[in-house]
């Protein structure tokens, strides 16, 4: 009876150990993606994260949206295109980021272990949030929208290439946070559908990224 609990329980815990929570995707997205394809990338003005973190994630998302989704994504160093306030260049639409980090929290490790979707942070990790949305800047529809949260343990080795090259670049305060933020950022926009470019669009990413 007991090892028949226990399976339930561990069956009902790998349901909710999941940091991705929701996602909402407009019926006309995927076929928009014929002809949307250039974005930008902004922080949430409301994000309660300091400025090294928020500039962390922008960077990471930006890679992710142009090198794993192929969208043309236009620079946007502050953020100015925050729900299609000012848009950059060509750009048609933005990704938004709202980041919520807690860090240092009093759940035993065991919990975070099992369960990391659910409980935490332990005491030496981060409970990080993310709320993001992609909207289409012409007409002001929310085209698609995601909610990720979860718990990570800080000081791991893995990954140790990609948590140099963000330390080179922001700083070595951030380095125990790069796993967790690109962890969770990633489960998050793997779920966006991805556009096809054409040459003349590869052109213009390569012009985009290239700074010319």
């Amino acid at each position: 009876m007991r090892s028949k609990l226990l399976l339930l329980f561990l069956i009902s815990i790998s349901f909710v150990n999941c940091a991705v929570k929701q996602i909402r995707i407009a019926p006309n997205f995927e076929s928009s993606l014929d002809k949307f394809k250039r974005l930008t990338v902004a922080i949430d003005s409301s994000s309660k994260v300091n400025k090294v973190e928020a500039s962390l994630v922008k960077s990471m998302a930006e890679q992710e949206l142009a090198h794993h989704k192929e969208f043309i994504v236009y620079p946007d160093p502050s953020s100015k295109n925050q729900n299609c306030k000012s848009p950059v260049g060509k750009s048609q639409g933005v990704l938004t980021l709202k980041l919520d980090e807690t860090l240092n929290g009093t759940t035993p490790s065991f919990f975070v272990w099992l369960s990391p979707a659910t409980f935490g942070p332990s005491l030496d990790g981060i409970k990080i949030s993310i709320q993001a949305q992609i909207q289409k800047c012409d007409s002001k529809d929310v085209l698609w929208e995601g909610t990720a949260s979860s718990s990570y343990f800080m000081g791991g080795d893995e990954e140790a290439t990609l948590r140099t090259s963000y330390e080179n670049k922001y700083g070595k305060s951030v380095g125990p946070k790069v796993l967790p933020y690109y962890d969770i950022l990633k489960s998050l926009l793997d779920k966006i559908a991805s556009p096809v470019l054409n040459e003349a669009e590869q052109d213009e990413k390569i012009e985009v990224e290239s700074g010319s």
